[in-house]
């Protein structure tokens, strides 16, 4: 594999999983449905590993329920 293929793949799998993180977070954070267009949202999606030490801090905390704001 390419130097060039394999970092690639690698910067796809982590926008990937940092979508479907956001997704998790807008909901449970109760975010508006356009917050998607957001700048917050997009955020989370670039720095998502250093998102979910709060975010299961919270989920533990609070659990399903979400966090009150």
């Amino acid at each position: 594999m390419d130097k060039e293929k394999f970092i690639s793949t690698l910067s796809i799998a982590y926008f990937m999983i940092g979508f479907v993180f956001t997704i998790a977070f807008a909901i449970y954070y109760r975010w508006p449905l356009l917050s998607f267009l957001s700048p917050g949202f997009f955020s989370v999606i670039l720095t998502w590993p250093l998102q979910i030490i709060g975010f299961t801090g919270d989920l533990w905390i609070y659990g399903l329920a979400g966090k009150p704001i």
